[in-house]
């Protein structure tokens, strides 16, 4: 690998896989929105092109010349009442960049797809990358068209183009620009919210580490294979306490029943339909939380050499960030 494009790199981990190219020497071109703040790069010397991958003349022009892509643009919203852009993006644009670079004759893809897009464990066990995906039953969006455009990009690696995927678990640490939910979980956590929680876990990932496994995967990965990339498994009391003690301080927590919780977030997303503004929590990703889904990370490890840095490491790092943005105070 000597050249790559990034789509996607002005983003929390897309920026994170382009400072780890950079890192081993390499020339790195970022596909970006052509309004796209640039914050994440500042500083690095990167090659940006403006462009949308709904432009199959922009995907042509972003990979020409390249020998390796990472196509880690999408749409992430917990809450969409019209998925209709999220689709278009993450179905059609996802289309759209594999097909030019097939036809480019790039050597190696590496896409970007999720947890979310593989299946949910029994409670009590682990999921890997061969968990079958079974969440029909939720009406979550952004679930449903990550493991669509997983499915799509997976059908490119029949036709002749040689594509592993990564799939992040809930990605946390520094360069969380636009805060995703899991940024703004901490920002919330430590800003006087009620200490209270719920039932539920989930899986995380430094964001640091997950874009070395991106890069590993191009470098060492099997063509086809798909890499689980998580390394905490922790309940939603778990974490709220490991936030606490990243930040040097310690509270008690009450639990609030999943019937009482699902009333309240119900009622939250009435108002934000009526303010025309998104809910801190919205019902489907409620009801998606409320399961414990755990991940083993264990291929991503025995495979490629993957290495994870602490919890308490990732937070501490986080928070230093959100506060460098004055996000947080104190």
């Amino acid at each position: 690998m000597k050249s790559a494009l990034v789509t996607g790199g002005c983003g929390f981990l897309g920026s994170a896989i382009v400072r780890a190219l950079i890192a081993r020497g390499k020339h790195v071109r970022v596909l970006a929105l052509p309004n796209e703040p640039t914050d994440n790069l500042r500083g690095l010397d990167v090659e940006l092109l403006r462009g949308d991958i709904l432009s199959r003349e922009a995907c042509e022009r972003a990979v020409a010349g390249r020998d390796t892509v990472f196509h880690a643009a999408a749409i992430y919203k917990a809450w969409a009442p019209d998925p209709t852009d999220m689709y278009r993006v993450n179905m059609s644009g996802t289309f759209n960049m594999l097909e030019a670079a097939r036809r480019a004759g790039v050597a190696r893809v590496v896409y970007t797809a999720s947890i979310v897009a593989l299946g949910r464990p029994p409670l009590g066990r682990l999921a890997d990358e061969d968990t079958a995906y079974e969440a029909w039953d939720l009406d979550f969006a952004y679930s449903r068209a990550k493991f669509h455009s997983r499915e799509l990009a997976e059908d490119f690696s029949r036709w002749d183009l040689d594509l592993r995927v990564v799939c992040p678990g809930v990605v946390l640490g520094p360069g969380d620009i636009s805060p995703t939910p899991s940024g703004k979980l901490i920002i919330n956590t430590l800003s006087g919210s009620p200490p209270v929680y719920m039932d539920g876990g989930a899986s995380y990932v430094d964001v640091r580490d997950a874009a070395e496994v991106h890069v590993r995967a191009a470098e060492s990965g099997r063509a086809g294979r798909r890499y689980v990339t998580t390394a905490h498994n922790l309940s939603a009391l778990e974490l709220m306490q490991s936030i606490d003690d990243a930040a040097g301080r310690s509270r008690r927590y009450f639990k609030i029943p999943v019937g009482v919780a699902r009333g309240l977030v119900k009622a939250m997303e009435a108002q934000a339909r009526r303010a025309n503004t998104e809910p801190l929590l919205s019902r489907n990703f409620f009801e998606y939380s409320t399961r414990p889904c755990f991940f083993s990370g264990k291929r991503s490890e025995q495979e490629l050499g993957a290495v994870y840095r602490p919890l308490r490491e990732t937070l501490r790092d986080a928070i230093a960030y959100f506060r460098e943005r004055g996000l947080l105070r104190g």
